[in-house]
């Protein structure tokens, strides 16, 4: 058997350019078929896995960033130390909770925990505690 080369094509199923009979060979044919396609999937899944996985880290990281900024910002402002210092403080923790929950893997956690941490910095800019 040749390819479209002229070359003659190196078979794995060891019939040296024989059709396949149409018993147990179309059988094997077909898993051959379907595992040709799993190794790319597979792959995919992991490409998929490993960049969700990048981007809660990172959604985490910001999150924890933006609450020391707050902080920051404010008390440059001279805004006096109360429960907003606890509230921002918290959700730098809870965000960087959920970059380690991230990183191994537990991206639905981190993704949870990362918006617990949006709503701490959030009831820090409550004019209730300022």
């Amino acid at each position: 058997m040749t390819t479209h080369d002229g070359e003659a094509a190196n078979r794995p199923d060891r019939t040296d350019g024989q059709p396949l009979s149409s018993g147990g060979g179309a059988d094997e044919l077909r898993t051959q078929f379907q595992a040709q396609g799993r190794l790319g999937l597979v792959e995919g899944r992991r490409r998929d896995a490993r960049q969700a996985r990048r981007m809660y880290v990172a959604f985490a990281g910001l999150v924890a960033v933006m609450c020391l900024v707050l902080i920051v910002v404010r008390l440059g402002r001279g805004d006096a130390v109360g429960v907003w210092v606890v509230t921002y403080a918290v959700g730098v923790v809870v965000s960087g909770s959920g970059a380690v929950l991230a990183r191994i893997g537990r991206t639905r956690w981190a993704m949870a925990v990362a918006c617990i941490a949006v709503a701490l910095a959030s009831l820090g800019d409550n004019p209730t505690f300022r």
